[in-house]
C-alpha cells in the first residue's frame, strides 16, 4: 500500500443545520448543497487548494500556504452570504496529511475537524498555529478564544476566530463542540 505525506493547511467546513433543513424543506436544502459546492469547487481552485474529501455536507480541503486556506475561507464564506445562503462553519489548521488508499488521514486532519466543530454559523476558526502564520498579514484579523481541551487530543490548544467584516464571531460561552 502506498503511502505518501504533506505539510499542509487543512481547511475542514460544515453547513450548520443541515439535517434539520433538508428536514423542513428539502428543495431549499438541495439549492444550498449546490451553491454550497459550486462555491468550494471555485473558490478552493482559485486559491490554488485542493478539494480531498466531501462528507455530506461538509468537506476537507487543503492548501501548501496558510495564507491561501485563510484567503480562500474569507472568500467562501463572503460568497455564501448571496442567496441561497448557506450557514457555513469554517475550522483552519495546520499538520501533516497523509494519503492512504485514497483517503486523507492524519493528526492535523482531526484537529481541523476539532477546531471546525467549535464554530457557528458565518464563523471562520483557526488553530495556534495558523494564526502564528497569517498574524503580520494586515488584512486579516483575529481574535483569541482561549485554549480548549479537545476530545482525544492532548494538548490544550489555543483558537482563535477570523473578525473580518462581515464574520460572526462566537462567545466562548455559547462554543459547543467536540470537547
Amino acid at each position: 500500500m502506498a503511502q505518501s505525506r504533506q505539510l499542509a493547511a487543512i481547511m475542514f467546513t460544515d453547513i450548520v443545520g443541515y439535517t434539520a433543513m433538508m428536514q423542513a424543506d428539502e428543495q431549499k436544502a438541495v439549492a444550498v448543497i449546490k451553491h454550497y459546492n459550486a462555491t468550494l469547487e471555485k473558490r478552493v481552485s482559485q486559491y490554488d487548494g485542493q478539494i480531498l474529501n466531501y462528507y455530506g455536507d461538509g468537506s476537507l480541503c487543503i492548501f501548501s500556504s496558510a495564507t491561501d486556506a485563510v484567503n480562500c475561507s474569507l472568500a467562501v464564506q463572503k460568497d455564501l452570504k448571496n442567496e441561497p445562503v448557506v450557514p457555513l462553519r469554517i475550522g483552519l489548521h495546520i499538520g501533516e496529511v497523509f494519503f492512504e488508499d485514497a483517503k486523507a488521514l492524519g493528526d492535523g486532519v482531526n484537529v481541523a475537524s476539532r477546531v471546525q466543530s467549535l464554530g457557528q454559523e458565518n464563523t471562520i476558526l483557526i488553530s495556534e498555529e495558523v494564526h502564528d502564520k497569517i498574524k503580520n498579514n494586515t488584512s486579516v484579523t483575529a481574535t483569541s478564544l482561549g485554549h480548549f481541551d479537545f476530545k482525544n487530543v492532548k494538548k490544550s490548544m489555543e483558537v482563535f476566530a477570523l473578525t473580518n467584516e462581515g464574520l460572526f464571531v462566537p462567545q466562548r460561552k455559547n462554543m459547543e463542540g467536540k470537547l
